[in-house]
């Protein structure tokens, strides 16, 4: 830290990580956490709230909640006017203020909160340098401010994760203990691996403690004795912390976590709940692993953190049946305690992954780590507008009051002819969406102008002479991303360097890429249909005039989708089809491009159901170098088994690579061979569904609900949210009745497990190698397999 003393005064620097406010004296007074050599707090109370006013004003309105007036000159919806700026005199009256003041006009950002207000207004981001000014804790005025290069080794930081006693399956806060917290400080270090339990166990990791008490304050203890700022963990907003605290009153002790001798808050945030700890931050690392799934950067569907783990790394970290942990407390304590540090240190490594790529966020957008940690892309897109819009004296706009709820016409589909089909071409618009946005200025304001304009397919026109907000921000994240990727090809894939640019396109990847969705969410601030249905509009143009150039050149176009091009090669050579490509480029507008995104050998498409068309997104590809692309099956579904899977993903890889069907066949015959002999193992047929409501909420009995059933009556606490992993058995009529969580089931069904999981697994794939339905389905009937022979 420098300082400069100027009388009572002192200059410093300090780096910005987040801001809300608190109540002084009634008045509202700005918090900024700060971190110098530590995390530190500053307050600003020369800030007030304020919104504003389009309509005329009476000179005669008093009300004691607003403290000041003023005209100013503002651009709103498009237009440059002079409206009200209304100051009030706390942030929680500003809603009452509004409602007395709204009979005079329309009234605009009287709901942006009043912490993200005044980071927008003095066009402050986290992670910037601060030269300040200070009197005491009191900030008196920001003298300079730069962007800094942090990341998380910068702070410090603690993974933990919790074991607690479940005899009844899941824990009761009240009377079942914690029974061990693991932890790791500052990264995936073996030397840093500890575990804090009541039972001293042979384990050089072991932290031992005479009782659940102890530990629990032992644990406080630790996060200010190692001064941590950043603490992690799984799901910790909903269970860790929460049961933690429950446990800490019934054990008559303080859970006190935050810097002032506070505990946590829990905040709803729509899809989640998240526990903001005064202080310090914390960063439950769920939410953050279902925003990448939710837009597609993690194929998964089950965010357990063992599939994360694996889907991540490829690997499979330990794992203990959940239900018997208290048995393993009571018999097998050393194999729990390395279960608890091994989800510790899964949840360390998907930190990893994902951290650097929130941070960059967190840089671009302007919200804290903590906000984006729980955000969605659309209030991504919104802040970073709304930070333009002020910078351009822009007021942003309201949320719509009302919608066309009628669905939008979508992309450009040609569906495959199902087969199996050799030498293909497959091409694709880069960013279609953005680019379009961009290159035809398509903006809410810039609608129906006068002049010059792009017109749409379905005739909305566009300015061409004056640049939209949205396409201006949208141009900038995609120019920087260009420039991001363009020097990740000079950096090793290995140094700081190049994870911290990565990281960076990848933010804004997923910044651009939501910008089209954005325009069309009902609740957005921009929110506009024309514009949604002319880039959807425009996108099925130029897909569909590119694929009527390829038959004119002599290709067959085998399958569309949105902003992708299969074509067949035929008797023609890959370099034809690139020379295609560059006299298509050449007639694009703006920053459209087609991409070559690769050339396959070999390729599978299946019909749909009762079709003779195949499926959008269904088919799996052998790459040049011998990889397999699958898209549209059901790998990644919950409600198969494992043996499905496997014998789906066998019989792909089998035609792809080696082009046999007789192998493909016999390979189904063998595991169906093995399932008919009980060859099987039964963790290989387990299917896994997560129950919605709770168990006596349901009018219809499913699979899942029949084996919760059985499982309770059996004296097994099961509640709603419970993962039910269950085997169908042989007795019973319908499968709800047979189905029987793994720990109970004494044997499986393998007339179910042949005709419900591994003939529907391959049927669509075997159907193009000339194998019909009838003969399939005849397969899992018979008791002999004479029928592959």
């Amino acid at each position: 830290m420098s300082e400069e003393k100027s009388n009572k005064k002192a200059i410093r620097k300090a780096v910005l990580l987040d801001a809300d406010y608190i109540t002084r004296k009634d008045r509202a007074v700005i918090r900024l956490i700060m971190k110098g050599k530590k995390m530190f707090q500053l307050y600003d109370g020369n800030f007030s709230p304020y919104f504003y006013l389009d309509g005329e004003f009476p000179d005669n309105f008093n009300d004691a909640r607003m403290v000041g007036k003023e005209k100013v000159k503002k651009i709103v919806l498009g237009k440059e006017k002079e409206v009200w700026k209304i100051v009030a005199r706390h942030p929680r009256e500003v809603p009452e203020l509004r409602e007395a003041i709204k009979q005079f006009g329309e009234t605009y950002e009287y709901d942006i909160p009043f912490a993200k207000r005044y980071l927008i207004d003095k066009d402050l981001f986290p992670f910037m340098e601060l030269k300040y000014e200070r009197e005491g804790k009191k900030l008196t005025r920001i003298i300079s401010k730069t962007k800094k290069d942090s990341s998380l080794k910068d702070f410090n930081t603690l993974v933990f994760d919790i074991e607690t006693y479940n005899p009844q399956g899941i824990p009761r806060e009240k009377q079942d203990p914690i029974l061990m917290i693991g932890y790791e400080e500052n990264g995936s270090l073996p030397q840093k691996k500890k575990l804090m339990t009541s039972k001293k166990l042979p384990l050089d990791f072991i932290e031992h403690y005479e009782d659940e008490k102890s530990m629990l304050e032992g644990f406080t203890q630790k996060l200010k004795e190692k001064d941590i700022e950043i603490l992690f963990g799984y799901n910790s907003s909903a269970f860790d912390l929460p049961y933690m605290r429950a446990r800490a009153d019934a054990l008559k002790t303080n859970f006190l976590i935050g810097r002032d001798s506070s505990s946590f808050k829990i905040q709803n945030r729509g899809f989640y709940t998240v526990a903001k700890v005064n202080g310090r931050m914390h960063l439950d690392v769920y939410p953050i692993v279902r925003f990448f799934g939710i837009i597609g950067a993690l194929k998964i569907t089950s965010f357990t953190l063992e599939n994360v783990y694996a889907e991540m790394s490829g690997k499979r970290k330990m794992n203990v049946e959940k239900m018997k942990i208290w048995e393993l407390w009571d018999q097998k304590p050393e194999v729990l305690a390395k279960y608890c540090s091994a989800d510790v240190m899964a949840t360390s490594e998907i930190i990893k992954r994902f951290i650097p790529t929130i941070f960059a966020l967190s840089k671009t957008v302007g919200l804290s780590l903590f906000d984006i940690s729980s955000s969605t892309s659309s209030l991504l897109v919104e802040t970073l507008l709304m930070r333009e819009a002020s910078k351009e004296n822009m007021v942003s706009p309201n949320r719509p009051k009302g919608y066309d709820p009628t669905p939008i016409k979508g992309a450009y589909v040609k569906l495959p002819e199902p087969g199996v089909y050799e030498n293909m071409i497959v091409f694709d618009f880069r960013g279609l969406y953005p680019s379009i946005i961009c290159s035809h200025n398509v903006d809410p304001f810039t609608i129906d102008c006068e002049g010059e304009a792009f017109v749409s397919p379905l005739g909305h026109r566009f300015c061409k002479d004056k640049m939209g907000l949205v396409p201006k921000v949208l141009g900038k994240i995609l120019e920087l991303r260009a420039e991001c990727k363009k020097k990740l090809k000079t950096l090793s894939r290995n140094s700081e360097e190049y994870e911290k640019i990565n990281a960076m396109q990848q933010a804004l990847k997923i910044l651009a890429n939501s910008f089209y969705g954005y325009l069309l969410y009902v609740n957005s601030r921009w929110y506009s249909r024309r514009c949604g249905e002319s880039i959807t509009a425009w996108g099925r143009y130029y897909i569909s005039e590119t694929a009527k150039k390829a038959e004119e050149r002599g290709f067959k176009v085998l399958y569309i989708d949105t902003d992708s091009l299969f074509i067949l090669l035929g008797d023609k050579k890959k370099e034809e089809a690139l020379s295609f490509l560059d006299s298509i480029n050449c007639e694009l507008p703006g920053n459209m491009e087609l991409e070559f995104e690769g050339f396959y050998p070999r390729g599978v498409f299946v019909s749909k159901k009762a079709e003779e068309k195949g499926a959008k997104k269904k088919y799996a590809l052998l790459g040049e170098d011998g990889t397999i692309k699958i898209r549209g099956f059901e790998l990644v579904r919950r409600d198969w088994a494992r043996i499905a899977k496997d014998t789906q993903k066998s019989v792909l890889e089998i035609i792809l690579k080696e082009g046999s069907k007789e192998k493909a066949v016999k390979l189904v015959k063998d595991v169906v061979e093995r399932l008919r002999t009980g060859e099987v193992p039964m963790e290989e047929l387990v299917i896994y569904s997560t129950l919605r409501k709770k168990p006596g909420n349901y009018d219809i009995l499913s699979p899942e609900l029949g084996a919760a059933q059985k499982a309770i009556a059996r004296g097994k606490k099961i509640e709603k949210g419970t993962l039910i992993g269950y085997v169908v058995t042989k007795k019973g009529k319908s499968i709800s009745e047979k189905a029987e969580l793994l720990e109970f089931a004494q044997d499986y069904d393998s007339n179910y497990y042949i005709n419900h999981q591994i003939i529907p697994a391959v049927m669509k794939i075997l159907s193009e190698l000339g194998y019909s339905e009838e003969d399939l389905k005849s397969w899992g009937k018979q008791q002999t397999l004479d029928l592959f022979s």
